[in-house]
């Protein structure tokens, strides 16, 4: 089975609470730079960080987990409009050449291009964001 990375956590520590809720639950985790941010302690996480990985088919369920127990905050993949989850990111329309040049100029300056030429766009309404929100809010639909 192929596994993914479900968070990338700044501490072993926090990797370990993790995958001891996820193993409470009977989803099978994997902690993958445990070693490497001991011995790497005070770069930045991106390279440091502790990756917990869980079978691919369990990503959902893993996720819903650590939302509900409030150990990430809630996932922005929705649609602001309609709050559909099939949302692309793609380049904005009339971008692409300076997108190219900003590319060209952060590989000579190895730093990086940046977010300013992309935007979401949903598959089902059409709408263009900036960015996507968290799962729709029940209401109460309580009478008096």
């Amino acid at each position: 089975m192929k596994t993914v990375r479900l968070i990338t956590c700044e501490e072993p520590f926090q990797a370990r609470l993790i995958q001891g809720a996820l193993e409470n639950e009977g989803i099978a985790s994997v902690l993958h730079n445990e070693n490497t941010s001991n011995v790497l302690r005070g770069l930045t996480p991106t390279i440091t960080g502790v990756d917990v990985l869980v079978y691919e088919d369990e990503y959902d369920r893993a996720l819903a987990l650590l939302e509900r127990n409030q150990m990430i905050p809630e996932q922005l993949r929705y649609c602001p409009q309609c709050h559909s989850p099939h949302i692309r990111y793609v380049l904005k329309k009339g971008h692409r050449l300076r997108a190219v040049v900003a590319a060209v100029l952060s590989l000579l300056a190895t730093a990086p291009p940046g977010t300013a030429h992309w935007e979401y766009v949903c598959d089902d309404c059409g709408a263009r964001f900036d960015r996507p929100v968290g799962r729709k809010k029940e209401k109460d639909t309580d009478t008096e």
